[in-house]
C-alpha cells in the first residue's frame, strides 16, 4: 500500500461514488441479505478505500443483535491485489469500538474470498447445502385441528421476530427489522395460529420461473407436531397453482431435524455447498 492510500468510514453523501464503483469492481462479495449493500453506508464499519483520484476497495460489517456481525461486502478493483486490499481493511475494521468483543461471521460464496478469509484467521465452523424440491407433492394431513394456517400480515411482523429469536440460535436470528424487510420482498407470507399465538411461520420468496423458501420457524414448544410440513405443503400449493415448480431451500449441513424433514416433502441436495466462517476477536 502506498502513503496516497486512505482509508476512511463512508458517509451518505459517497452514496453514488460507492454505487458507482459496485457497478466496476472485478472482485465482488455481497453478503445474502435483505438490505442492499448501500443500505449499510450508515452503520459503522462501512470502510472505504482510496487514492487521490478514485474508490479502490470497500468493506462493511456493523455488527447486529448480540455483538454478531456479518460481512455484508467485500469488494475491489481488479488492478489492486486481493490480499492486501482485504488485509488493510480487515485490520482497521477491527479498531472500531463497536467491534470489541463481536464474533464475525461470512459465507465463503466464492473460492477467493474462502481463501482471504482462511488467511485472516476465520474458521469453517459450518457448511450450508442447498436442496431442490422434486416436484413431487407430498399427501399431508393435518392431525392437530387446534392450529390452523393463515397469510402473515404486517401486524403480525413484531410477533414473528419474537418467534424468530426463540427458534433459532443467535447467528441465525434475523432481528425485526430484517423480519420486516423479508415480508415485503416476500412472494408468499404464511403463519400458523394456535388459541391466538403465532407458534410457525414460513416466508419465501420468487421470480416467474423459480421460489426459495427463505425462512420458516416452529416456535420450540411446538415442534414435532407436524407444523412445518404443514406450511411447506401449503407453500407447494400455491406455487404450484402459480405453475411455478422450481423451489429451492438451504440449510445447514449440521441441522439433521431440517435435513430430514426438507427430504420428507421431497427436496433433494443438489450437491452445492458454501462454507461458513467465524472470527472471534
Amino acid at each position: 500500500m502506498t502513503e496516497s492510500i486512505t482509508i476512511r468510514q463512508a458517509l451518505k453523501s459517497d452514496t453514488s461514488t460507492i454505487a458507482d464503483f459496485l457497478s466496476r469492481a472485478a472482485f465482488t462479495h455481497r453478503h445474502l441479505d435483505w438490505q442492499g449493500v448501500l443500505d449499510w453506508i450508515p452503520f459503522s464499519p462501512f470502510l472505504m478505500m482510496q487514492d487521490e483520484y478514485r474508490l479502490q476497495a470497500i468493506l462493511t460489517c456493523p455488527p447486529d443483535h448480540d455483538k454478531i456481525a456479518w460481512i455484508r461486502c467485500f469488494a475491489c478493483e481488479k488492478k489492486y491485489d486481493l490480499a492486501p486490499t482485504w488485509e488493510a481493511l480487515f485490520t482497521e475494521l477491527l479498531t472500531f469500538p463497536n467491534m470489541v468483543g463481536a464474533s464475525i461471521y461470512s459465507v465463503g460464496l466464492n473460492d477467493w474470498f474462502a481463501g482471504l478469509l482462511e488467511l485472516s484467521g476465520f474458521v469453517n465452523f459450518q457448511n450450508i447445502v442447498v436442496l431442490q424440491w422434486n416436484e413431487k407433492m407430498p399427501v399431508f394431513k393435518q392431525k392437530d385441528q387446534s392450529w390452523f394456517i393463515r397469510p402473515m400480515e404486517e401486524v403480525d411482523l413484531d410477533e414473528v421476530a419474537a418467534l424468530d429469536q426463540s427458534a433459532f440460535e443467535p447467528i441465525w436470528v434475523n432481528p425485526a427489522d430484517k423480519v420486516k424487510l423479508a415480508f415485503a420482498q416476500a412472494e408468499h407470507a404464511s403463519v400458523v395460529e394456535q388459541n391466538n399465538q403465532i407458534i410457525g411461520y414460513e416466508m419465501t420468496t420468487a421470480n416467474h420461473i423459480s421460489a426459495h423458501l427463505a425462512r420458516i420457524a416452529i416456535h420450540p414448544a411446538y415442534q414435532h407436531q407436524h407444523i412445518g410440513s404443514g406450511l411447506i405443503a401449503e407453500m407447494f400449493e400455491y406455487f404450484t397453482r402459480k405453475g411455478i415448480s422450481q423451489i429451492s431451500v438451504n440449510t445447514q449441513s449440521t441441522n439433521i431435524a431440517s435435513l430430514g424433514l426438507y427430504k420428507r416433502l421431497g427436496f433433494e441436495l443438489t450437491g452445492e455447498t458454501f462454507p461458513v466462517f467465524q472470527f472471534i476477536i
